[in-house]
């Protein structure tokens, strides 16, 4: 269901509000940015759009931004973080590979509401898109639903369930769903890796796996999610561990290209603000 937001309600970020009249951005350019959109992404809804009006993109701006977010607060000094770079398009050969979780991602199909790695122990919790070429007929809308807005659409028993460290994402490890209180509400949460996880030798018991049909219903009722087609040069910025999100449909043979950008972000665990770090 389509929010009753509209995308001038959207957060948003101007990059042009940074940069000089000659288009020079300085390193003092890129520590201003970056500690507004850790700011930003700080406070509800934790997540923003952050729009270059480039076309093409500079994906190498956006790598420094990134890399300059993840650095803030590093217990390592002058050690650069870790950034996963990946290529979102319909891809027919990386979607063929069976046991691939991420094949969904390669597939022209609607991907449900999700956390990003939520396999992984701790999800790198700032997760980014650049969009360089949307789909000309309108698929793969983006769709954003932080946890905070989720969790006052589901009732106080579904909540309790939940919260419960019983769920599993791969092997034996078994993560909650839902943790955490008010501002430092966190969610993980993907189905299909659940449900590829679930074998004879890790089960749920028909009240958890209830539990799951029914927040499925809610994500896909939410009145508080947010769709929106990304334009040319316009960046997806979100905190993974604390906003689920998912896209529309697209063409089989849809050019759209978009790039993923995965990283650890010390900064936006941590409740003080950030901003006067970043040198």
């Amino acid at each position: 269901m389509l929010s009753k937001y509209s995308t001038q309600t959207m957060p948003k970020l101007h990059l042009a509000q940074f940069v000089a009249p000659t288009g020079e951005r300085s390193t003092e350019t890129t520590n201003k940015i970056a500690a507004e959109l850790i700011a930003q992404l700080k406070a509800p809804p934790h997540w923003l759009v952050l729009v270059t009006e480039q076309n093409p993109i500079d994906l190498d701006m956006i790598v420094n931004i990134l890399t300059t977010i993840g650095q803030c607060d590093a217990t390592t000094v002058g050690k650069l973080p870790r950034i996963s770079k990946t290529k979102i398009r319909v891809d027919s050969q990386q979607s063929a590979r069976q046991g691939k979780v991420t094949r969904y991602s390669r597939t022209p199909d609607a991907l449900p509401l999700h956390t990003d790695c939520s396999n992984k122990a701790v999800p790198p919790n700032l997760v980014a898109f650049a969009m360089e070429r949307p789909d000309p007929q309108g698929g793969g809308e983006s769709v954003i639903l932080s946890a905070a807005d989720l969790v006052h659409e589901l009732p106080a028993d579904l909540v309790s369930l939940l919260r419960q460290p019983v769920f599993p994402f791969v092997g034996e490890k078994k993560y909650p769903i839902l943790q955490g209180q008010g501002d430092d509400l966190r969610i993980r949460y993907y189905r299909n890796q659940i449900d590829s996880a679930l074998g004879e030798q890790c089960i749920l018991s028909d009240q958890l796996r209830e539990a799951l049909d029914e927040l499925e219903r809610y994500l896909a009722l939410s009145q508080r999610s947010v769709r929106f087609a990304l334009q040319p040069g316009e960046v997806l910025i979100m905190d993974n561990q604390r906003v689920l999100h998912g896209r529309s449909a697209m063409p089989a043979d849809s050019p759209r290209l978009m790039h993923r950008f995965r990283l650890s972000a010390p900064a936006l665990s941590k409740h003080r603000d950030c901003a006067t770090s970043i040198s």
